[in-house]
């Protein structure tokens, strides 16, 4: 059965295991540079509490998911919410309901504080995470976002 629960300061090891375990394909184009940062964080010996919008997914005591999330300041013009800045499933447990699992646990802390969005930032070329976002109910933003490279 699977179980989601908060982050843990002792979920740090299983988390970077299974994130650097998703190479290729299976692994979003998107989440690099977030994951070792907001495992910084939770490291940290003094922290009382875990941080807010971080989940992990249980099967029988071992990891199968993670979602780490923030709350969303008014950057990038976005009105304040909570983001997703990364999120895996073990990729032999994708399809069963895993990650909406740690979706709804976002949603009910947010809504429990009264936040009212929560946004995802995704690269275009991340057409898995966006077709899973949108079978969570996530919409595309009416935000645009333009780019030069220089």
């Amino acid at each position: 059965m699977i179980v989601v629960r908060q982050i843990r300061q002792t979920d740090s090891e299983a988390v970077r295991a299974l994130d650097s375990s998703i190479q290729g394909d299976d692994r979003s184009i998107t989440w690099d540079t977030y994951v070792e940062r907001l495992l910084s964080i939770i490291e940290l010996d003094r922290l009382q509490y875990p941080p807010w919008g971080c989940f992990v997914a249980e099967d029988d005591k071992e990891l199968v998911g993670f979602l780490l999330a923030e709350r969303q300041t008014t950057a990038y013009g976005l009105p304040p919410g909570a983001r997703i800045v990364a999120m895996a499933v073990e990729p032999s447990r994708r399809r069963s309901g895993i990650g909406k699992l740690l979706v709804r646990a976002l949603e009910d802390q947010a809504r429990s504080e009264g936040i009212a969005q929560i946004y995802s930032v995704l690269l275009a070329e991340d057409n898995r995470d966006s077709r899973f976002l949108e079978s969570t109910g996530f919409n595309a933003s009416d935000l645009k976002i333009y780019a030069k490279r220089v």
